[in-house]
Parts: structure tokens; C-alpha cells; sequence
């Protein structure tokens, strides 16, 4: 008989089914994998766990992500400020899965102004990086890395990334986010336009497969606006290279 398994993700509580789905893929998935990587753990020796950077303290528990998740978007809705969120989950609230150890913020702040947010999220226990990082942005990124943990010191951190930026671009992110929200708490998801132009400038080849999963899943995306942006950075050689990609394999995804 197959052993009992007991979820370790919480129970999603949100009005929007969109959103339900997008943290049901994100954390499902997530989970799947830390379960597995804690059961590779368990049969392989102890010089090998080392070796392979198989160590349990990279590996947050999947409920801790949603918790980091909640407790930031709180910090950020009491600093009533501009944000929008980004990375793996508003990937999932796009319709592409993803699953990803990570929360990831765009802010339109100027970063030296950052002192009120940072005091209501370490009150959320959502803290400074342990330890400085280098930045892993270009010079010519749009946008200011700031760092953030949640979990610890009892538990293995979640990383809670804010991208920071007082620009055009950041302002048009912000102003086309989607409102949604998780229990009781306002969450403003980065709209597909934005994420395409994101997805177009890094153009690494899992981005490459986000701008394709995208194309064919929103079907609502404003085309002028997203147009603008695209000549703006010069980014039509990139767009017309995926979208030959979804013409001619409408049946393929990602």
C-alpha cells in the first residue's frame, strides 16, 4: 500500500479564480520538487548531498513561500506605494506554470526613499538580506536590485526580490498591473505587456519560452501599447522571431 501524504501547502483563500489557479500551479509545483529533492536527500551520502549542493537549507518549505508572499504584499499595501508583482507566480497568473523558490516585486520608488517599506516589512519578519549581495543586473538594467529574506532564523529563507525604479518604463508597469487578490490582501499582478518587454530585453532562452507562452494565452494583450514599448527599445527583431515561432506551430506550447 502507498504511504499517506499529506500536503504541505496551505489552503488558497481568494476571490479570483485566475489567482487560484496561478498559486495552485506555483505551489504544486514547487512542492513536487521539494519533495523529491527531500527524497533524493535521504538516499544519497552525506560527501555527495555536499558535493551536489543538495543541502535541505536551500530548499524553503512551500508553505513558507506563500507566507512570504502574503507578508510582503501586506508591508507593501500599508506603505501604499506603487508596486506590481513579477516573477514565477504572475508567470503561473499569465497560464504558463512555472515553479519557482522566489517572490519578486517591481516598485516605482526611488530606491534611497526605501526606509519606511523596509521597517513595515521586517516587522513582517520579510528582512534585509543576511549578508550583502552583488547585483546581478547589467549596467544598462531599468532598474535597482534590493534583496530580502523571509524565514529566517528558524527556517530555510525565501528569497523576496524588489526591483526598484522611478523610470518611464516602471511607472507604465505599474500602471497596467491587474488587480487581484489572496485572503484578505490586495496583490496588483504585472500586466502581459509589461512582462513581454521584460521577457524580450533578458531573452534567455526559458524567457524565449515565457514570451511564447504568453502570446498564446493572452489574448486580450493590447497590441498598440505593447508596440510602443517594442520600438521603443528596440525590440521588434526579438518579438517578430517568437511570433513566426507561434504562427507557424499553433499547436506547439512553449
Amino acid at each position: 500500500m502507498a504511504e499517506s501524504y499529506t500536503y504541505i501547502t496551505p489552503t488558497i483563500e481568494t476571490p479570483d479564480p485566475r489567482m487560484r489557479k496561478a498559486l495552485d500551479g506555483w505551489l504544486g509545483l514547487y512542492e513536487a520538487c521539494y519533495l523529491i529533492g527531500r527524497e533524493m536527500r535521504a538516499n544519497t551520502a552525506a560527501e555527495d548531498v555536499e558535493k551536489y549542493g543538495m543541502d535541505e537549507k536551500n530548499s524553503p518549505e512551500p508553505r513558507h513561500l506563500f507566507e512570504a508572499l502574503v507578508r510582503s504584499a501586506e508591508a507593501l499595501n500599508e506603505w501604499k506605494g506603487y508596486w506590481v508583482l513579477g516573477g514565477g507566480l504572475a508567470m503561473n497568473y499569465h497560464g504558463h506554470e512555472r515553479a519557482t523558490n522566489d517572490v519578486d516585486f517591481f516598485l516605482l520608488e526611488d530606491k534611497e526613499k526605501l526606509a519606511p517599506l523596509i521597517e513595515k516589512m521586517s516587522g513582517r519578519d520579510v528582512r534585509p538580506h543576511a549578508y550583502e549581495l552583488p547585483s546581478f543586473m547589467p549596467p544598462d538594467a531599468l532598474w535597482w536590485w534590493i534583496p530580502f529574506q523571509f524565514g529566517l532564523p528558524n527556517a530555510p529563507p525565501v528569497n523576496v526580490d524588489l526591483l526598484v525604479a522611478t523610470t518611464e518604463f516602471m511607472a507604465f508597469a505599474h500602471a497596467t498591473g491587474i488587480e487581484s487578490k489572496v485572503r484578505e490582501t490586495r496583490i496588483r499582478v504585472l500586466g502581459p505587456e509589461a512582462f513581454l518587454i521584460l521577457k524580450l530585453q533578458a531573452f534567455r532562452g526559458k524567457d524565449q519560452s515565457d514570451i511564447e507562452a504568453i502570446l498564446r494565452l493572452n489574448k486580450k494583450i493590447d497590441r498598440d501599447l505593447l508596440m510602443a514599448w517594442v520600438k521603443k527599445f528596440k525590440l521588434e527583431s526579438r518579438l517578430e522571431q517568437i511570433e513566426k515561432i507561434v504562427r507557424e506551430n499553433p499547436r506547439r506550447f512553449g
